[in-house]
């Protein structure tokens, strides 16, 4: 096989070996060397007669067994070309609360930044349409009460009071708690 390039073997970014005898193709490099030490991850690299390298990742070393000993049919990625490309996703986001979980579930809790007023507001209108009429009454009067007191002393027993009630019906009112602890401060 006529061989009309020259390759060097790099190995966790150090010369191994210099001036092997290569044909390079876009995807194959053909090394008829069988004592050479290539494997997967190493790097290839030929120099063009303009000056300019290219470097390519040994994907699969494809080492075959002949009557001189063996030769490579290596499995290649041409990395220089890669690292020219755009690595970079982009996310745009858009609206209250919006994120991004790659591999991962999301635990977060929205805290809104509302006035008060819309705070209590929203509330309200949660227990109206979500709570049974037997406590609804109950919870407005409590809400009513914390949001009289926020930012005041008697706010952290309004909110014990308000809690005792709200604990039957957490699956409704969770969302809505991180942010009452707030007005604790």
């Amino acid at each position: 096989m006529i061989l009309p390039d020259e390759v060097t073997l790099i190995k966790n970014g150090e010369v191994v070996k210099e001036n092997i005898p290569a044909d390079v193709q876009p995807e194959i490099i053909f090394i008829d060397d069988h004592k050479i030490p290539l494997e997967e991850g190493d790097i290839l690299q030929r120099t063009l007669p303009n000056g300019i390298g290219e470097n390519y990742k040994v994907l699969d070393k494809g080492f075959l067994s002949n009557n001189s000993g063996g030769e490579y049919q290596a499995k290649v990625k041409n990395v220089t070309a890669l690292s020219n490309e755009s690595d970079k996703t982009v996310f745009n986001l858009h609206g209250e609360n919006s994120r991004v979980n790659i591999s991962s579930n999301d635990n977060s809790i929205n805290i809104v930044d509302k006035s008060s007023q819309e705070f209590f507001a929203d509330l309200r209108s949660t227990v109206k349409n979500e709570i049974p009429d037997s406590e609804k009454e109950e919870l407005l009067e409590r809400i009513d009460e914390l949001e009289n007191s926020t930012g005041t002393e008697s706010y952290s027993k309004k909110y014990a009071d308000f809690m005792a009630i709200a604990a039957n019906h957490t699956t409704v009112l969770a969302p809505y708690f991180p942010a009452l602890l707030q007005f604790l401060t």
